[in-house]
């Protein structure tokens, strides 16, 4: 017998606890004002709890979380928060963590995803004297995090480093092999729940990645050919005025993938901004990735306003946060470089797609695993749930598709390795040749 998906109430019943300003992981939390041409929605922001006094790695401190309804707009806030705390424990006494090389794992009969299958940046990269990582190799000394593999729940290892959001640092005696984000990473009240919201995640960033290197001009999703789209656009954001863009980003993996492009044409107060969603359905991913995108031109908003737009800034030494790529685009003349995104004017009807079905967690969870697994990539999962977390009925979950590629924070540390960023884009028809380092798109992106 398969479960039934969690619903508003019962997420409202778990995790309305962890917000006490007083022993829960929500400190302070506050719903945000709407503006004009905001997206006609709902936004709280939340305040996380001081993780380095209670177990000395410190979390992300702002989080926050925007939807359509005010409920699930708080409860999402609220999960970030959540999912942040928890990926920032690190559980060094624990048997799911292991210090040693990749050799001497291999050795040991562990199965690991390594170099080979991160593929994180190219060799040419470690030449560069600024690049900010060491190169990794079979005999480089790290700690190791158990998880494992969704099609047949062998246990398998990676790098601690690249699966929770804390420093190499933080794990004594680690080699500096990467940059730790939030990729994959999600709360849910079941496992499944987090773990799909983390494949989703994992699945959308790639397609924006290759999207943005390899420069695509892809078609756009057309509103009027749903019903459904149509309302969700006359109802939210139609009263904004802003021009809405949903691009295509489906042919990347075959999951319903869609970067949601805004437009302001009236003012030059934050003429652009983007957000981006994997789901289920190609509807709900458009649904998804356009309030994304409206919250994230409001966060752009926030930074034109107070004057922290960067302007004449070295990509290298000054490209270090997601919040210095949101204020690369906060109306300064870099807008103009992402205008390739929205230069297509194909229109492909939701008809074309058939959506995963969504029945239960476990049957769109073992849905997308065999899908993937059709096509060659095996998706691992890890529970990065702290003790605290678990008890109080949540789960927080990194999911990784080995070779899907991550986004990237630090402009001198962009994750170019591999041949999907190279190849996969030639390789689907989509440009006449495979790309090389020096012909991938040099202008820093503007993920939030």
């Amino acid at each position: 017998m398969t479960s039934k998906w969690t619903t508003l109430e019962e997420s409202w019943r778990i995790l309305d606890g962890l917000a006490d300003p007083y022993v829960g992981i929500v400190r302070r939390e506050y719903r945000k004002l709407r503006d004009v041409d905001d997206v006609w929605g709902h936004s709280y922001g939340a305040h996380g709890t001081d993780s380095k006094i209670l177990f000395g790695i410190p979390s992300n401190s702002y989080n926050g979380g925007g939807s359509e309804n005010a409920a699930a707009a708080r409860l999402a806030a609220i999960g970030e928060t959540v999912e942040r705390y928890s990926a920032a424990y690190l559980p060094l006494d624990s048997k799911d963590v292991h210090y040693g090389s990749q050799k001497s794992l291999i050795t040991e009969g562990k199965k690991v995803i390594g170099f080979a299958q991160w593929q994180l940046y190219a060799p040419e990269q470690y030449q560069d004297p600024a690049f900010p990582h060491e190169i990794w190799n079979e005999d480089t000394k790290l700690w190791w995090r158990k998880g494992i593999y969704a099609d047949t729940g062998e246990e398998v290892w990676t790098p601690a480093q690249l699966t929770h959001i804390a420093s190499y640092t933080d794990w004594p005696g680690d080699s500096n092999i990467g940059h730790a984000t939030s990729n994959g990473l999600a709360c849910g009240i079941t496992f499944e729940e987090a773990a799909i919201s983390g494949l989703f995640e994992t699945v959308e960033r790639d397609a924006f990645m290759l999207t943005w290197y390899n420069k695509l001009s892809l078609p756009q999703i057309d509103i009027n050919s749903s019903l459904r789209l149509k309302k969700f656009y006359e109802r939210y954001i139609k009263p904004t005025s802003l021009d809405l863009h949903l691009i295509d980003m489906t042919v990347f993996s075959g999951i319903p993938s869609i970067l949601a492009v805004i437009r302001n044409p009236h003012t030059d107060l934050a003429p652009f901004a983007i957000g981006a969603a994997s789901a289920h359905s190609i509807e709900r991913a458009c649904e998804k990735a356009a309030v994304e995108g409206m919250y994230t031109r409001t966060w752009m908003k926030t930074e034109q306003r107070l004057g922290n737009a960067l302007v004449n800034v070295d990509y290298f030494k000054d490209i270090n946060s997601f919040e210095d790529h949101i204020k690369l685009y906060a109306g300064t003349e870099l807008v103009k470089e992402a205008d390739f995104l929205t230069a297509n004017k194909d229109m492909v009807d939701v008809a074309a797609y058939q959506p995963f079905d969504d029945r239960s967690p476990e049957i769109l969870w073992s849905s997308l695993v065999g899908y993937l697994g059709k096509k060659g990539f095996r998706v691992a999962t890890f529970d990065l749930t702290s003790p605290d977390i678990k008890d109080a009925g949540v789960n927080v979950v990194k999911s990784i598709i080995p070779g899907f590629k991550p986004i990237d924070v630090l402009y001198r540390g962009r994750m170019l390795g591999g041949e999907r960023i190279l190849k996969h884009s030639f390789d689907l028809g989509l440009v006449d040749k495979p790309f090389t380092l020096e012909t991938l798109n040099p202008i820093p992106h503007p993920f939030p």
